[in-house]
């Protein structure tokens, strides 16, 4: 079982942009790898992110 929790934040702040009351979920992480977090499409739409696989770079079209 796993607990989530859903908060809004007042603003994120990512390349010189900023995203207003964005919805984050935040739980425990434990799946056997060590990770900081997870970002979602959400995010990654909001914030005009492309991901460049053959570079591994992401960048923002902002």
């Amino acid at each position: 079982m796993e607990y989530v929790y859903t908060k809004y934040l007042e603003a994120i702040r990512f390349n010189g942009q900023s995203i207003d009351q964005f919805q984050v979920e935040i739980g425990s992480m434990d799946y056997g790898l060590e990770i900081d977090g997870i970002i979602g499409f959400d995010f990654m739409k909001a914030a005009g992110l492309v991901i460049d696989t053959k570079e591994m770079v992401v960048n923002s079209q902002g």
